[in-house]
C-alpha cells in the first residue's frame, strides 16, 4: 500500500479515527492490527520473514540479557546478530554474490553454470532488519532494557509509516513513546498533516514529473548522447531527493497524526558546503546509525589518519552495498568513502579566533564566497555519483561518464528525453520551488510559520494543494512506488 494512493487516505483516515477513538490502553492492539493489514498488502509472504525475524531478536535480546557472563553474552550477541542478519543477506544478497562468484571464475577460465534462486525480497528488510540490529546493539551494551512485552516489540518492528522506507527508528526512542499515555493534540496533528501534505507535493508533483524524463535517458542509455546525460543526472538528484524526502515527510507526518515522534530524515541536504555536511543533512537516520554501528566500533578516527580512513571507506561501502545487491551502489559508496578521505587530508585547520568586521567586511566575504563554492563543488560531486546510483550496470554508468560531453545539442537533447520549452520551464520552476523552500526552511521552520497565516487563507491553501496532488493523480494514473521501496 502506498502513501500516494487513495487507497492508504481510506486506510489511513480509519486508523486515525479508530486510534484516537478507543480507550489508550487498548491503543497498542489497534496499531499492531494496523501494521500486520498494512504490510500484508504488500504480500502476504511478506509477513513470514518479519515475523520470524522479530521473534529471533526479540528472544536473543532477553538472552543476552540475562547472561552475566561476558563471553557467553558476547556469544549470544553474534548469534543474535547473525540470526537476524540472516535473512536479509539471503534474501537480498544471495543471488549477487552467485553471480560475482560466476564473474571471477569466468576471468579465471573457471566456467561456472550460470544459476539464481528464486528469492523474495521483502518490502522495507533492509530497514527494519538495521533496527532489530541496533536494538540488539543496545541491549548487549547496555543502553536499553530489553523488552518483554512481545507485542509492544512487534509494534516496534513493523509501525507501518517507517516500515517501507524508514526512518530507521531506534527501540530506545519508540518503545517508551508506545508505553505512555497520550492524549490529543490539536496543533500536533496539523503540524503532522502538513508534513504528510508536504510529501504528498515532493512526491507526486515534482519527484513523479522528474522520473519520466529520467527513465527516457536511463533507461536506453547506449541510444542517448551528450547533455542528455548532464540534464538527466540533474533531474535525478532532485528526483531522488523529492522521492526520498517525500516519503519521509510523510511517515513522520502520519507518525506525528498519532501522537509518535518520528525522527527527520533530511535537512536541505543539497545547501552542505562540503561532502561531509551532506551526509548530516541527508538520510540522518542511516547516516547515524552508520556512525553508531560501524564507523565508531571500527575505531572511528582515533586511531591515526590512516585508520580513520579505513573506517571511513568500509564504512560507506557497507551502506553501497545496504541500498543494494549492484556494483553501481558499491561503486557509488565507494565514490562518497573517497569523497570524505580527500576532504580530511585538504581541509586546513581553521584558526580558533576570526576577527568579523560586519557582514560587508571582507573577512565576511571571503567566508560567504567559500561556502557557495563548497556548495557548488559538493551538489557537482554528488549529483555525479547519483549517476552511479540511478544507472542499471556500471558499463552504463562508464556509457554516461565518457559520452556526456560528446554532443551538447540542447535541442537534440530535449527532444530525445521529451521535452518541450513548456516541460523545461516546469521543472526549473519545481527545482527552484524546492531549493527556496530548504533555504528558508534552513532558519525557521516554514510548516509551523503557515499558523501565522489568517484562517482563510491556511484552508484555501490546503484545498488548493490537495486539488494538484489529485488533479495529478488522476492524470498520471497508477501511482508510482517509492524509489526507496527496492532497498
Amino acid at each position: 500500500m502506498i502513501f500516494s494512493t487513495i487507497e492508504f487516505a481510506v486506510f489511513m483516515a480509519l486508523v486515525f479515527l479508530l486510534y484516537w477513538s478507543v480507550p489508550a490502553r487498548f491503543r497498542w492492539i489497534l496499531l499492531l492490527l494496523s501494521n500486520i493489514w498494512f504490510y500484508a498488502c504488500y504480500e502476504v509472504k511478506y509477513l513470514i520473514v518479519l515475523l520470524l525475524t522479530t521473534v529471533i531478536s526479540y528472544v536473543a535480546a532477553i538472552l543476552i540479557e540475562k547472561q552475566t557472563l561476558f563471553k557467553k553474552k558476547k556469544g549470544l550477541f553474534v548469534i543474535g546478530i547473525v540470526l537476524t542478519l540472516s535473512f536479509l543477506l539471503v534474501c537480498k544478497y544471495l543471488n549477487f554474490t552467485i553471480y560475482a562468484i560466476q564473474r571471477v571464475l569466468s576471468h579465471l577460465a573457471l566456467p561456472m553454470h550460470p544459476f539464481t534462486l528464486k528469492l523474495l525480497v521483502p518490502v522495507g528488510i533492509s530497514f527494519y532488519t538495521f533496527e532489530m540490529v541496533s536494538y540488539l546493539a543496545d541491549v548487549y551494551s547496555g543502553k536499553i532494557p530489553a523488552e518483554r512485552n512481545f507485542f509492544h516489540y512487534a509494534v516496534f518492528v513493523s509501525f507501518f509509516p517507517n516500515i517501507s522506507s524508514g526512518p530507521i527508528e531506534r527501540a530506545g526512542h519508540f518503545l517508551p513513546q508506545l508505553k505512555e499515555e497520550k492524549r490529543f493534540d490539536y496543533d500536533t496533528v496539523v503540524y503532522g498533516t502538513r508534513l504528510l501534505l508536504l510529501g504528498l507535493v515532493k512526491k507526486i508533483v515534482i519527484a513523479d514529473m522528474l522520473s519520466k524524463y529520467v527513465d527516457a535517458v536511463f533507461e536506453h542509455v547506449t541510444e542517448q548522447t551528450g547533455i542528455c546525460f548532464l540534464w538527466a543526472t540533474l533531474l535525478y538528484t532532485f528526483q531522488i531527493y523529492c522521492d526520498f524526502s517525500g516519503y519521509s515527510d510523510m511517515a513522520v507526518g502520519l507518525a506525528g497524526m498519532l501522537g509518535f515522534e518520528l525522527p527527520r530524515n533530511f535537512k536541505g541536504p543539497y545547501l552542505a558546503s562540503s561532502v561531509k555536511e551532506f551526509w548530516s543533512r541527508w538520510h540522518i537516520s542511516l547516516s547515524t546509525w552508520l556512525r553508531d554501528y560501524i564507523y565508531i566500533p571500527l575505531g572511528g578516527n582515533k586511531r591515526g589518519s590512516f585508520r580513520r580512513d579505513c573506517n571511513l571507506l568500509v564504512t560507506f561501502l557497507i551502506s553501497g552495498l545496504w541500498h543494494g545487491a549492484s556494483f553501481t551502489f558499491i561503486f557509488w559508496g565507494f565514490l562518497h568513502g573517497i569523497y570524505q578521505i580527500t576532504e580530511n587530508h585538504l581541509r586546513k585547520k581553521k584558526p580558533t579566533t576570526e576577527h568579523q568586521e560586519g557582514p560587508g567586511s571582507v573577512s565576511a566575504v571571503r567566508s560567504a564566497f567559500r561556502t557557495a563554492l563548497g556548495t557548488l563543488v559538493t551538489f557537482c560531486l554528488v549529483s555525479f555519483a547519483w549517476l552511479f546510483f540511478r544507472a542499471r550496470a556500471i558499463s552504463e554508468a562508464l556509457f554516461a561518464v565518457t559520452h556526456m560531453f560528446s554532443d551538447l545539442s540542447l535541442s537534440m537533447a530535449m527532444a530525445r528525453m521529451g521535452m518541450t520549452a513548456r516541460s523545461v520551464l516546469k521543472t526549473f520552476l519545481v527545482i527552484l520551488f524546492i531549493m527556496v523552500f530548504d533555504i528558508i526552511n534552513e532558519k525557521r521552520d516554514v510548516l509551523k510559520e503557515i499558523s501565522r497565516l489568517p484562517a482563510w487563507l491556511r484552508w484555501t491553501g490546503y484545498f488548493l494543494t490537495g486539488l494538484v496532488i489529485l488533479a495529478l493523480s488522476a492524470h498520471n494514473g497508477v501511482s508510482q512506488e517509492f524509489i526507496y521501496f527496492r532497498f
